[in-house]
């Protein structure tokens, strides 16, 4: 018995790990977003060193897009700053390498599938392993075409975490949660991601239809901007991905200094809500 929990505890990953520890806390997940290479490079390493020491659980990275049909207008400028500072696939990559070597937090990447097919479907994840990616979101990797890509992500021990969205069909979701891994990215919107005042009621029904269907962590994200939603919502899902606000509090600061305080307030008294029971 022993060493058949050993192994199963071999292939577990990292993001596993963190959900199961949170679980046996009664705890939830804080997951920030973060475009890499904004507002420059040095000071992003300092936001992710702040948002670790902030508790935060999964990091996950954003590779600058020019057309990112997925994000609001706030994550859009940050693309663009990042994109105009030079940002590229190999120095995300680069910059996750250096997370790693003094970090173990699990990293998730962000991007869309043109980047990957540019760089070569086997060679990004070939690179996303070497420096420590532990997950990858695609969001315009449909389901049917991500199957013939299944393997490569098995190879390389990445989480493919795909996502779940309020109009898809008791069916799809079946689907998506028995192929996802790490987590499911459950889409808390109908449109782009932004910051927003409410959750409806109809996110709450979402996510008890997907829980009746599926024991994988739940991860809600898009649009979701402050405590009283985060406290309406927790109860549901077993965590919560934060990007939009985060950024607009740097896009809106006078300085960045002053700009990573209103984070560093703003994350602390998030997971004072997500880390009481």
């Amino acid at each position: 018995m022993k060493v058949i929990k050993k192994a199963k505890e071999l292939n577990k990953s990292r993001i596993n790990k963190v959900f199961e520890k949170l679980r046996d806390e009664n705890k939830k997940a804080f997951i920030p977003f973060v475009t890499c290479g904004y507002p420059d490079l040095d000071d992003y390493f300092k936001l992710i060193d702040i948002l670790e020491k902030n508790r935060a659980d999964i990091i996950e990275i954003g590779i600058p897009f020019s057309d990112p049909l997925a994000d609001g207008p706030i994550i859009q400028a940050t693309s663009k700053i990042a994109l105009e500072n030079g940002i590229n696939t190999d120095i995300v990559m680069d910059s996750i390498s250096t997370i790693r070597s003094k970090s173990d937090i699990p990293v998730v990447i962000l991007t869309y599938f043109n980047t990957v097919y540019k760089y070569g479907t086997e060679r990004f994840l070939k690179k996303a392993s070497e420096v420590g990616v532990n997950g990858l979101i695609i969001p315009d990797l449909p389901l049917e075409e991500f199957y013939s890509y299944r393997p490569l992500f098995e190879k390389n021990n990445i989480d493919n975490i795909m996502l779940a969205s309020l109009t898809s069909s008791k069916q799809r979701l079946i689907k998506i949660t028995n192929i996802s891994k790490g987590f499911v990215y459950c889409v808390s919107v109908k449109g782009v991601t932004g910051v927003r005042d409410r959750i409806g009621s109809e996110v709450t029904d979402f996510l008890v239809k997907l829980r009746k269907i599926t024991d994988i962590p739940l991860a809600l994200g898009f649009g979701l901007s402050n405590k009283k939603q985060i406290g309406e919502i927790k109860d549901y899902c077993d965590g919560i991905i934060i990007g939009s606000k985060i950024l607009s509090l740097l896009l809106d600061a006078d300085s960045f200094k002053n700009g990573l305080r209103e984070v560093e307030n703003f994350v602390d008294s998030i997971n004072t809500v997500l880390k009481t029971s």
